[in-house]
């Protein structure tokens, strides 16, 4: 209990008891026994009375401070509507983009088909300068056609882009939908639909997680707006992001797809080692790792 809570406590119940002791003195009739009697009932009645507007104020407070931590916890646990979200991602981009570093990444690029066998192998190293800037070097290849078809990924990844905005997970190629709440490996999220505006190869209709705390992308999955071949069916890509030395990066990709003739065929891609900037120290990874652009295109 606050101090100046106890302290008019006290005042209260010596205020009473001077108050009767007072009114006992002033009738003559009463003999000293019988003032003396009166003025204790009457103290110990006036305490009594003190006592329980004290024990009700006690509970008062409880009552208060529960009822403020109650609707702080509720304000803590809202969750933001639709649009909040999306300005806060976007400004999140925004940011990512403005610090973004050079780096270079090893990867081992690679198809397999349905029983996970490998049937061709690419290792590149992807180099990025920003602000959209990419180059590749094949450094070992293999697989035949499966082999081109790497290639031509690779290619499409490191392309310069026509029109980036286009592409971009923002309102103007997509239409959002909030799904609720989610955790992701440990991080809360918020989970949204997509859904393309328009046909188009590079966007995915599916759904993404945003992260409650930085509104980061950390995984988007679903199937194109559009087949990106007529040898393409039933394609479905799952990508996760993630920071790696300042950078927000896609780092895990899978993309599954039935080829029409040939049957189910998988590709991933699997970081070796990543450089950043200038730094000649490489940083082995070994969670599977980027690969951007469209999937499959034989």
């Amino acid at each position: 209990m606050p101090v100046q809570m106890r302290l008019a406590c006290r005042l209260l119940a010596v205020k009473a008891c001077r108050d009767s002791q007072l009114d006992f003195l002033r009738n003559k009739d009463l003999n000293p026994s019988s003032v003396a009697l009166l003025f204790r009932l009457n103290c110990f009645q006036s305490c009594s009375r003190v006592m329980v507007v004290r024990a009700r104020l006690v509970n008062l407070v409880w009552v208060v401070c529960l009822a403020t931590l109650s609707a702080a916890a509720e304000t803590g646990n809202r969750v933001p509507d639709l649009n909040t979200i999306v300005q806060r991602m976007q400004s999140a981009q925004r940011e990512d983009k403005a610090s973004a570093k050079p780096y270079t990444v090893r990867r081992d690029y690679q198809i397999l088909d349905k029983s996970q066998e490998t049937k061709a192998q690419v290792i590149a190293n992807i180099s990025f300068f920003p602000p959209d800037r990419k180059e590749a070097q094949i450094e070992s290849s293999h697989g035949g056609m499966g082999e081109k078809v790497l290639r031509d990924v690779i290619a499409h990844e490191t392309q310069p882009p026509r029109d980036a905005a286009r592409t971009e997970i923002t309102p103007s190629n997509y239409h959002f939908e909030l799904r609720g709440t989610s955790t992701l490996n440990g991080r809360d999220c918020y989970l949204l639909g997509m859904k393309p505006l328009r046909d188009d190869k590079e966007l995915i209709k599916g759904q993404m997680w945003v992260d409650a705390e930085t509104y980061h992308v950390l995984r988007v999955e679903g199937t194109p707006a559009k087949s990106p071949s007529w040898w393409i069916r039933d394609l479905y890509i799952l990508m996760s992001f993630g920071e790696i030395e300042g950078n927000w990066m896609p780092t895990f990709t899978k993309a599954i797809a039935n080829v029409r003739f040939k049957g189910r065929y998988e590709m991933v891609a699997h970081d070796l080692e990543y450089r950043a900037g200038t730094v000649h120290t490489a940083h082995r990874r070994h969670s599977p790792g980027i690969l951007a652009g469209s999937a499959i295109q034989p």
